[in-house]
């Protein structure tokens, strides 16, 4: 199966998010936009993995939600990867809880590395990820839409399998870590 782990967005932010991307939609072309439903902060991303595997990670990633409080988050602005002039990727940046988030991304990398998994070579870039360009391409500044610096708090992480259909992938839960809810 096809697995994942993500930090969870609320349902508010995600409308919101519908509401920047169609707007974007009608600046940007050849762009295939991620449904609401597909929008969260990815940790890592494990591909293909069998069943006991699955288990396994989900085994090493056990308690380290006990670890974190939730964490409060602030939409940035639009930005895209690798870069605006050779977007591939339109994402949602973020400003506030950026830190808090690499610091539970490089736990989960050490807990994983135990297991044999290998650790991320890029840099880490907490992001929010909006539509892939179909052909790459510059990320024009009068494409760009305003943004509000909405917050929103980030409650817990799901291990995700991605299931592939021609309408686009289904996220089916495998696993919720709750953070603390001393917050």
């Amino acid at each position: 199966m096809r697995v994942f782990l993500a930090l969870e967005i609320p349902g508010e932010i995600k409308a919101y998010l519908r509401v920047v991307r169609d707007q974007l939609a009608t600046r940007i072309r050849n762009v295939k936009w991620v449904n609401e439903s597909g929008q969260h902060i990815t940790l890592k991303f494990f591909g293909e993995q069998e069943e006991k595997r699955v288990r396994e990670i989900g085994d090493a990633l056990s308690g380290i939600e006990r670890l974190y409080n939730p964490v409060a988050v602030t939409l940035k602005d639009i930005e895209a990867f690798p870069d605006r002039k050779r977007a591939r990727v339109i994402v949602m940046a973020l400003e506030k809880g950026v830190d808090n988030i690499r610091m539970i991304f490089h736990d989960i990398e050490d807990r994983l590395s135990e297991l044999g998994i290998e650790k991320e070579k890029r840099s880490f870039r907490p992001h929010i990820t909006l539509g892939r360009m179909r052909i790459p391409g510059p990320l024009l500044d009068r494409d760009i839409v305003d943004v509000d610096m909405r917050g929103f708090t980030i409650n817990k992480m799901v291990l995700f399998q991605s299931i592939l259909q021609p309408a686009g992938a289904i996220y089916a839960p495998i696993r919720e870590l709750e953070f603390n809810k001393t917050i």
